[in-house]
């Protein structure tokens, strides 16, 4: 299960000393959750380690559940973008609910920032290198939250 957490969150990586950017990715109406920051630390990252990560976030509309998750994790390899197949529940995944992944996560999920603070034992397994990840969250269907992240590098 901490392998799940690793893929959410090192797409929330900020990187020490080089660009980092992350943006919303879709400008619909039925948009309720937003990220404002992003951290981990430490960071670079060094494998093997454990690594705090923190999102936060604001909600605007209460969730009463389950949260849908699907992630489109992609590594650049010659410089070109290669999506990372989901393997045993690693990589480009789809879960059907986000809380069951996050102890600082339940329903429901009231409006407002959130917080949500992760240990994550990040084993010798994750190649190194520059990733980038689309994270679109949906209920019922209907996209309330998604986020692209680019130019995170695993050392």
């Amino acid at each position: 299960m901490l392998s799940i957490f690793f893929i959410v969150f090192i797409a929330s990586m900020i990187a020490q000393g080089q660009a980092y950017s992350h943006s919303s990715c879709s400008s619909a109406s039925s948009i309720v959750i937003n990220l404002h920051n992003l951290k981990i630390d430490p960071h670079p990252m060094t494998r093997p380690s454990v690594v705090s990560f923190t999102l936060n976030v604001s909600v605007t509309a209460v969730q009463t559940g389950p949260i849908k998750t699907q992630f489109t994790l992609k590594k650049d390899v010659l410089f070109f973008p290669v999506t990372v197949p989901c393997t045993d529940g690693v990589g480009s995944c789809t879960y059907d609910d986000w809380c069951e992944f996050s102890k600082s996560c339940s329903y429901p999920l009231p409006t407002g920032v959130q917080l949500f603070n992760m240990p994550m034992n990040v084993t010798s397994s994750v190649p190194t290198g520059k990733y980038s990840v689309e994270i679109r969250f949906t209920v019922g269907g209907t996209l309330i939250g998604c986020v692209t992240m680019k130019d995170i590098e695993v050392k």
